[in-house]
């Protein structure tokens, strides 16, 4: 068989997001979905100087702390110039496709894989499965992949990002733009104790927030390597057109429930924790999440956030014909005495 050719030039990268796949309902079929992004390192500085502006305004911060490692790489991902138009062809072992969609004019492309589950291997021993960008015309390089094949049956943690997992202080924006682009990430203490503690009774994870995906390898790296497990990535989508870095992190509660919903309905036999913080919208998103699938879901946990305090009224609100069982507030990790349904688990 002729291997297929991404259209895509030798100066283009392609970054594959984690993703996962699901069987489809006659069982003959894995259906996995493909996210990414295509773009091109800027020939200028332009981009840069917009960034370092506008933060230095914001932060009234000097030029010389912004002359970083942290700060270099932390922008990275906002240089780029994103390609549109680009098909990319993807290859799973023998099986090859072109993605049926173009990139847009964000470089994003996003589409879903129909494949024979006998051209797949089996998953019972490891559910994620690499795969790759097929280069283009000319091209040596290949970009890797990662996707989870998730069965019907089993238990799904669903996880927010910042403030949830990883210290970022949303409610304060200056801090939370120092914390993004000038700080070391950290991750809240017990947090990937507790996560690892879950995946090894089964879990599978997606982790869902309103950053950014330019700060994908970031967030990724941090964590990666504070032993997180590993799981798919459902960030926000924006541009350097849009009206303030300090909306980059504002929660859009219909962005994130669509998400969270796509994922209930994609997997109506599984189970689902659900775990966030009460810094933005997380109670009153997921409480709704739990009103439409009560029968999905197994535990809401948010993490209060310090120097937020929550009101009861919002709490009742927030939860409403929700079994009180079904939810709990937290500060510390090890406060959380979550039991996993030992049927679910995969």
């Amino acid at each position: 068989m002729a291997s297929l050719c991404s259209q895509i030039h030798a100066f283009d990268s392609v970054v594959l997001y984690p993703s996962f796949g699901h069987m489809e309902s006659s069982g003959k079929y894995w259906r996995i979905g493909i996210w990414g992004n295509v773009h091109r390192a800027s020939p200028d500085n332009l981009r840069r100087r917009m960034i370092i502006r506008v933060l230095r305004k914001i932060l009234k911060v000097s030029v010389d702390e912004l002359d970083s490692d942290v700060f270099r790489d932390r922008i990275q991902g906002f240089l780029v110039v994103t390609e549109r138009g680009k098909r990319v062809a993807v290859e799973f072992g023998e099986f090859q496709a072109l993605m049926e969609r173009k990139s847009r004019r964000n470089g994003h492309f996003r589409g879903s894989l129909r494949i024979p589950i006998d051209s797949l291997p089996c998953i019972n021993a490891n559910p994620w499965l690499d795969f790759r960008v097929l280069p283009g015309a000319g091209q040596q390089q290949t970009f890797p992949g990662r996707v989870q094949l998730l069965e019907d049956q089993g238990i799904s943690v669903i996880s927010d990002i910042d403030d949830t997992i990883k210290l970022s202080d949303v409610a304060d924006r200056r801090q939370l733009l120092r914390n993004t682009f000038l700080n070391d990430f950290r991750c809240v203490s017990g947090m990937p104790l507790l996560y690892q503690e879950w995946a090894a009774q089964g879990a599978a994870f997606h982790y869902v927030s309103s950053s950014p995906w330019q700060l994908f390898d970031s967030i990724h790296r941090l964590l990666s390597t504070s032993n997180f497990p590993e799981g798919s990535y459902h960030l926000r989508t924006i541009r350097l057109r849009d009206p303030s870095f300090l909306r980059l992190f504002v929660a859009r509660r219909s962005s994130k429930r669509r998400v969270i919903k796509s994922i209930f309905r994609l997997f109506p036999g599984r189970k689902f924790v659900l775990v966030g913080d009460s810094g933005e919208h997380d109670p009153e998103i997921y409480g709704s999440l739990g009103r439409l699938f009560p029968h999905q879901l197994h535990q809401i946990l948010i993490r209060r956030v310090p120097g937020r305090p929550v009101t009861r009224e919002r709490v009742m609100k927030a939860f409403r014909d929700l079994p009180t069982q079904k939810w709990q507030f937290f500060t510390e990790p090890h406060e959380i005495d979550l039991e996993l349904p030992s049927h679910q688990i995969q």
